[in-house]
This record gives structure tokens, sequence and C-alpha cells, in this order.
């Protein structure tokens, strides 16, 4: 179990919240759950704060992969994940290439993955899975550029193989799971079933078939308007709710087999706590769970 640092920020930093992968099994791959701690730069408004706040906390890095929290008077907490991601100049790409690729190749060998990012109220989980505008590319997060790795595989392979892609978006909001891409549904509860046969599914979640990343891309940015936000004292903007895009893959060969791989991709909403927040109205309640 890797335990995610509570130290809020230091030299200009701010504990950026951690992605965490789940790959296949111990016997195809090296490595079954990959955590990652990125940390941002402190925004306009802790550096308005001033660094009163962490000036007892002394955040070091060792070697990438691990951090050392120093309180005044009390003795370092020593962390180790797969990756620390701390230098300002981290881009992207980089993020994606070390957090998300071996899943990705995972799904197109017919293996399910999972990805998410978990942290507080600012962090800077959507913009690591979504990124700033998906309208540019450079700034891309870790979803859409999962997309566009999988399309890019397609139209490079010559082995005959039929693709089939199909997408939904689901939100969890105040423990009500809702369909995000599907508007006639009036935010209707959504009931989450399991069966041995089936294992776990949503009941009722709309599927949407994905020609091209352009696709993907539009129904991204579909499901991101209809999703839960509000004005917090952390964020302007802040993601209220838990945000779940699957991917579906299903590859049939020229001889007839065929391998499903889905992919999860989740954006959670912020941890921390309700004085932190002040999130107004009902959203209390998310922010205070």
């Amino acid at each position: 179990t890797v335990t995610r640092p509570t130290a809020r920020r230091s030299g200009g930093r701010r504990a950026g919240g951690w992605l965490a992968a789940r790959q296949r099994t111990a016997a195809m791959s090296s490595v079954n759950v990959r955590v990652i701690c990125r940390f941002r730069p402190i925004n306009a408004r802790e550096k308005a704060e001033g660094d009163a706040k962490g000036a007892d906390i002394e955040l070091r890095f060792e070697d990438g992969v691990r951090v050392e929290v120093h309180h005044s008077g009390r003795k370092p907490e020593r962390f180790t994940f797969d990756k620390v991601f701390h230098d300002t100049s981290t881009t992207q790409e980089q993020v994606y290439e070390l957090a998300a690729r071996d899943s990705i190749e995972d799904v197109l060998e017919g293996y399910n993955g999972t990805i998410f990012a978990y942290g507080q109220t600012g962090a800077g989980k959507s913009h690591s899975m979504f990124g700033p505008d998906l309208k540019q590319p450079e700034q891309w997060g870790i979803i859409p550029r999962a997309c566009n790795h999988i399309f890019d595989y397609i139209a490079n392979d010559q082995s005959g193989t039929e693709y089939t892609i199909k997408c939904s978006f689901l939100e969890i909001y105040l423990e009500a799971a809702r369909d995000l891409l599907n508007p006639r549904t009036n935010g209707a509860t959504l009931k989450v079933r399991e069966t041995p046969q089936k294992g776990v599914w949503v009941d009722g979640l709309s599927e949407h078939y994905a020609t091209c990343a352009q696709d993907v891309y539009d129904l991204l940015m579909l499901g991101e308007k209809a999703r839960a936000t509000s004005s917090t004292n952390m964020n302007a903007v802040s993601s209220r709710s838990h945000s779940l895009f699957i991917l579906t893959l299903t590859q049939k060969a020229a001889d007839g087999s065929t391998k499903v791989g889905k992919l999860n991709l989740a954006d959670l909403a912020g941890s921390e706590k309700v004085g932190k927040c002040l999130a107004p109205d009902a959203r209390v309640l998310l922010a205070d769970g």
C-alpha cells in the first residue's frame, strides 16, 4: 500500500495527488498497480496567502521515486512511489508515457485496464486526466492521448482485424450515478448491478460507437459539459463529482477469434475537508465524504 503524502506545499510546489494505473496480472507484466505522484506549481491564491501555512514543512525529492516530508521538530516521513513528477517543466506527454502507455498497450492485447487520478480539489486531477482544453492537442491529458494511441494503432494495423469501439461516460454525484451522454434520461439515477456471469455493470448506461478519435473527443466534450461543477475556495471551476469514461475495444481477427479489452479512465472528485473547500449548498455533502 502506498500512502499519499499529506504535505500541502513547499518550495513553490503543491502536492498534485497521484495517478494509479492498474495493469495485467503479475504473470503477464512486471507490475500490477503503478502509483505516480505529481506536484504542481502553487497557484495565484496560494501566492496571495503567502507561505506561512507551509513554512514548517519542507519536501525533498530523491531519485525521482521518493519524497521526504520534513516537519519542524518531527521525524521525517518518507514515501516511495513508482515515479514522482515534481519539476514544473513536466509535460503532459511525459506523464502519459509513464503513467498510461503500458496500460493502453495491455488493452490492445485484450486485457482490462484502469487509470484514475486522486487528490484534493485544485491538485490538478482533471488537468492530468483531460487537460485544460481538448482543442489544444499539446495540452491533452491522459484520456484524449489514450484515445489517440488506440486509433493510431488501428490505423497502422495491416492484419485484417476488424475493430469495434464503444464508449460510455458515467458520473457519480452525491452517491447517485447518471449517464453523461444521454440527455433523454434527464439525470435519472442508474443502478449498479452485479452477476457472476457478467460481473459489475451499470444498468441502462448508454454506449456510443466511435469510428475515429474525433468521435471520442466529441463524446468527452459533451460529457464534460454535463458534469457537476462549482466554484470553491480551492478552485474556480471544481469537479464536484466522480466521472468514469469507459472505452470497450473489440477485435475480431481474420481467423474468427475475438478478444475484448476495456479501458476505464476515472477523474475523481476532490478529497478535501469541507472547511477547505466551502462548496455551497448540497455540494458540501460530497466535499465532506
